[in-house]
């Protein structure tokens, strides 16, 4: 999707000086899909084998992907990961972080004997939104190797998260200009549940009166009377904030895992993608046929989140983005939809949601 609002930002603020710049607003219209032009960009992560200190959120829109890819890919053998609770900035700065980051730098640059090696790989973050977040857990691997990738299936009957597959068939629809533009299925947990990793969603949809849908997705967590939970990821929480993230500014409150894709590019990359984590080639269009049905794969962003007994996990699909803009102040996205989005449930068009759940 062509989502430009935060690169005009860029564009036309003061980010840079008087120096010519790269014109990527140009650049997006005039090559939608995968070119050399965008290839050329892409690191060559196995040509990365220097040690590599890696700070990463589940909250940031803008580069929580981005930089959980690049630590997976990167060919270095001494690599660490540290994912935080709150707001790059905020983390940045914190003097406990600047002091572990130097004890990195003085261990491999001044070959400083400081037991920085008996450092755990990973130290994730488990958020819990009513202000029991757990910070720095120790793993030797993301996710940890005691998760286990579950299928919650949607049930379009009664719109419900369910473990086994619904053997009938059922759809839940959507008009794109009606007011309520999404549809959403619920489960709730009877004891405690720890999800770390990578969720993702496998869809079989349909668009009536289109040959096109953008599909946004998001996980939320909702207490146990049905309210979702989101929290602020800056420690500074006024009246200004509150006003800068009413709709939008998404890099400043958690609201939940959100996931992104336009069906005609649903083609996958065979090499890179996973079980877990699909990867899409970006390089052909394959629109929709009418009353075809495809099967998409759409990769949310990682998460880590605790579900005490009672709460609820709602999934949510819908014809436009749930979070608004990344920024604050950027211009919000403008789906290219139309008609009525069909997602099939059960039988031969099992759609289900699938989880990174921990064991004990």
């Amino acid at each position: 999707m062509p989502d430009t609002g935060f690169a005009a930002v860029l564009k036309n603020g003061s980010f840079w000086g008087k120096n010519q710049k790269e014109d990527i607003l140009a650049e997006a219209e005039a090559f939608p899909l995968m070119t050399e032009l965008w290839e050329n960009k892409i690191p060559d992560f196995d040509r990365i084998t220097v040690p590599a200190y890696v700070v990463a959120s589940y909250s940031n829109t803008l580069h929580t992907a981005g930089t959980f890819r690049a630590w997976r890919r990167m060919a270095s053998e001494q690599k660490w990961l540290r994912i935080h609770n709150s707001q790059e900035w905020p983390d940045y700065y914190d003097p406990a972080n600047v002091e572990d980051l130097r004890r990195f730098f003085d261990h491999f640059l001044k070959g400083a004997d400081n037991g920085w090696e008996q450092t755990p790989p990973v130290r994730y973050s488990l958020l819990d939104l009513a202000g029991g977040d757990q910070v720095a857990v120790a793993a030797e691997a993301f996710p940890p190797s005691n998760v286990a990738s579950t299928k919650y299936f949607l049930d379009g009957r009664t719109r419900a998260l369910i473990p086994t597959r619904p053997e009938q068939d059922a759809t839940a629809t959507y008009v794109v200009e009606a007011n309520t533009d999404l549809v959403s299925f619920i489960t709730r947990f009877d004891q405690e549940t720890v999800m770390v990793g990578y969720p993702k969603a496998h869809l079989w949809v349909e668009a009536r009166g289109a040959d096109d849908m953008d599909l946004f997705v998001l996980v939320q967590k909702l207490d146990k009377f049905g309210t979702p939970l989101q929290q602020f990821t800056a420690p500074n929480q006024n009246a200004m904030i509150h006003d800068v993230t009413e709709r939008g500014g998404s890099i400043l409150r958690y609201k939940g895992s959100d996931g992104r894709l336009r069906v005609s590019l649903r083609n996958l990359e065979e090499e890179l993608s996973t079980p877990d984590i699909p990867a899409h080639s970006f390089d052909r269009v394959e629109k929709l046929a009418p009353e075809q049905i495809v099967d998409v794969e759409i990769d949310l962003l990682p998460m880590g989140l605790v579900f005490h007994p009672g709460e609820q996990l709602r999934f949510v699909i819908s014809s436009r983005s749930l979070l608004g803009p990344m920024m604050p102040g950027a211009q919000e996205y403008v789906p290219a939809n139309s008609g009525t989005h069909v997602i099939h449930t059960g039988g031969d068009h099992a759609s289900y949601l699938q989880l990174p759940i921990k064991g004990s």
